[in-house]
């Protein structure tokens, strides 16, 4: 059989990432056949054979792309802030932004239900590392406002790191259902709570909320 002319293989490729992403994000790994992919494409089982060599290595692409529209929107810009007060609001400000993201708006609570399993280690060693890295990126962030005598973790930088990053991964569940003024309200409060807690002075708070 002839090959594809080379726009017709990246119209299917992107049909084919599009569509897994989204069903992924609904149902999970296990809930999603690759009969169920090549359908919602509306191509033929072999034509995504063609392009991927099965359903974890589909799922593996999938997930890359949701770590990148994580640091696209919040990792990345933090990253780029030198300022860690301006940086640690860059982390709500840009998962609100996020979570107005068509690519999102289906749902992605799927991505948190992928299984323990031999079949599935690479993809758990990918979610662990992608968190490894966001955590290090916002303890970096904290660790300046120590550095500066802006914030005081009292020996909780650690902990809060992680905890941080898993309160971002669990508020793109939800709240996406929310409007945008609701967001925008539960995400301010959850900021104002933290600099509450850890600002060393009515400056810093001053800072984040001018």
């Amino acid at each position: 059989m002839p090959r594809k002319p080379a726009h017709e293989r990246f119209d299917t490729l992107a049909a084919i990432e599009t569509r897994a992403f989204e069903l992924f994000g609904r149902f999970g790994y296990e809930g999603v056949s690759i009969g169920d992919i090549a359908k919602a494409a509306r191509i033929s089982k072999g034509a995504l054979y063609w392009h991927f060599s099965g359903k974890e290595e589909l799922y593996l692409d999938c997930l890359k792309r949701l770590h990148a529209i994580f640091d696209s929107y919040i990792l990345e810009p933090m990253r780029r802030e030198p300022d860690p007060i301006r940086s640690i609001m860059l982390l709500f400000s840009g998962l609100q932004r996020m979570l107005q993201d068509p690519r999102v708006e289906n749902g992605i609570a799927g991505y948190w239900l992928t299984p323990s399993t031999p079949e599935t280690a690479q993809i758990d060693a990918a979610q662990r590392a992608f968190e490894a890295g966001a955590i290090a990126i916002l303890r970096d962030v904290l660790q300046r406002g120590v550095d500066r005598r802006q914030l005081d973790f009292a020996g909780d930088l650690d902990e809060l790191a992680r905890a941080t990053i898993s309160l971002v991964e669990a508020c793109v569940l939800p709240l996406r259902h929310r409007s945008a003024d609701e967001v925008h309200g539960m995400l301010a409060v959850m900021a104002r709570t933290m600099f509450r807690a850890y600002a060393r002075s009515d400056d810093v708070l001053r800072l984040a909320f001018p």
